[in-house]
């Protein structure tokens, strides 16, 4: 039996491109998180108002989309923007920001790339940013 020996944090060894992109992703998910607690927290306590109180949020829920839009005088797509003074809302931005994160990340690897010449990785990159905003678009999806 061979002894490999234990590696340790001083043979651990990390691209520059690598740390950058975790950075950006472990800060955007304590923002998202952070924002998200904040919204939550405000909505449940009353603190901050609600687009759709608390206590008829049972009631409508289970409603067909159209008739929640329709009762809750609600928007679909970017709408929802305008009403970040609400605590449910502000929640909503806490889990967007969550789902962008990936995209911040992409975008450091982007200027990253194309200041450093890598054409392979930069071009990868660009596919990347180009199919997370055609998904966030809804301009193309998985079928049902």
């Amino acid at each position: 039996m061979v002894n490999k020996p234990q590696s340790t944090d001083s043979d651990l060894r990390v691209d520059p491109e690598q740390f950058g992109y975790a950075q950006v992703v472990a800060w955007g998910n304590r923002l998202g998180v952070a924002v998200m607690l904040v919204g939550f927290i405000g909505y449940l306590s009353g603190l901050l108002p609600a687009r759709i109180p608390p206590d008829t949020l049972l009631e409508v829920w289970s409603l067909p989309l159209p008739e929640f839009l329709a009762q809750t005088h609600s928007s679909t797509g970017w709408g929802w923007l305008q009403y970040l003074e609400n605590g449910d809302t502000l929640a909503l931005l806490g889990i967007a920001l969550l789902g962008g994160v990936t995209l911040a990340g992409y975008l450091l690897l982007f200027v990253r790339f194309l200041g450093e010449r890598k054409w392979r990785q930069w071009s990868m990159v660009v596919v990347e940013i180009t199919l997370v905003v055609l998904v966030a678009a809804n301009w193309i999806g998985a079928g049902h």
